[in-house]
């Protein structure tokens, strides 16, 4: 069987005329067809989403898909009605929320406000698939915190550097507070299922060295063809699988970057992976939000993995 798992970032995928959305109904239409296009010509059997606006744009996907992945799972949404979602060939047998911080994570992390997190900003779902042969995979997707920064009372500008040092240490503080949340999650649901592999994906809103994104693959391994005692707790970034020319997802104030990231278990590493991403449309973004609106392309590139699973 070869399987191709993809992650997108499809940015602000909301309903037409919403304060998040395009201002009219034929961008909305158009940038439909976009992604259903790119897709199609990927062909995603397991596509992962993040900044899906609710429901009913996931549903208008669906079905500008025509139906090649009928089945579909979405998160809790955030602040802003952000959600993450996955929609598959195959079906999706079982689907949980991550939301709260699970017993583990880390505690007592603060917001801007001197709030202490306990929760995601923005849920994590983790499906189960079932396969040919009634075969399992377990497929989660994240959105983790960005680097952009907020300040008390939801200011985008802060009132002095030493504010502005804050802002950053609380974005920083909140991600590897997300990322340790799912990564809790998988070693109670890995070690528990062993033989179901998994794969995680999504927008980690950082590079593949950094250790906010490093400490979702849990404990180092250097031989993965050698069995040990951490394997059923292991993952595998694919960002070194990614070909040189096209191993980034996003170019930001002219710099490109790899920020959204697929993970496999062992059992997938060593029955064969490939990774790439489709970057041939996406273009350079600054800090200027509202330029945004009525962009048809995504600002973060597909990133895909093929897996041949006997």
């Amino acid at each position: 069987m070869v399987l191709r798992v993809a992650t997108w970032n499809v940015e602000n995928l909301f309903l037409p005329g919403t304060d998040d959305g395009p201002s009219n109904e034929d961008v909305y239409t158009r940038k439909l067809a976009y992604l259903a296009s790119v897709i199609i010509d990927v062909g995603a059997d397991v596509m992962c989403l993040q900044e899906v606006g609710g429901e009913q744009p996931l549903a208008d996907l669906a079905s500008a898909l025509g139906g090649s992945l009928p089945h579909t799972a979405i998160g809790q949404p955030d602040e802003r009605g952000i959600r993450v979602a996955v929609m598959s060939r195959v079906p999706i047998t079982e689907k949980y929320h991550w939301v709260d911080f699970p017993a583990g994570a880390l505690p007592g992390v603060p917001d801007p406000d001197g709030n202490v997190l306990t929760a995601m900003g923005r849920g994590a779902v983790e499906t189960v698939l079932t396969l040919e042969s009634d075969r399992r995979l377990r497929v989660v997707t994240t959105h983790l915190k960005s680097k952009l920064l907020t300040f008390p009372d939801d200011r985008r500008y802060p009132l002095d550097e030493n504010e502005r040092a804050r802002g950053a240490g609380y974005a920083l503080l909140r991600r590897a507070a997300e990322a340790v949340a799912v990564r809790v999650e998988l070693n109670t649901w890995m070690p528990r299922e062993p033989d179901v592999p998994v794969v995680v994906t999504g927008d980690m809103n950082d590079e593949p060295q950094a250790v906010t994104t490093m400490l979702l693959a849990g404990p180092a391994d250097a031989d993965p063809n050698r069995p040990d005692r951490y394997d059923p707790y292991r993952l595998y970034n694919l960002a070194d699988r990614l070909p040189p020319a096209r191993a980034f997802s996003r170019i930001y104030r002219e710099r490109r970057e790899l920020i959204d990231h697929v993970f496999v278990s062992r059992e997938l590493l060593l029955a064969g992976v490939a990774a790439d991403a489709f970057v041939d449309d996406i273009v350079g973004i600054d800090d200027d939000l509202d330029s945004r609106r009525d962009a048809v392309v995504p600002d973060h590139a597909m990133v895909f993995a093929q897996i041949s699973w006997p």
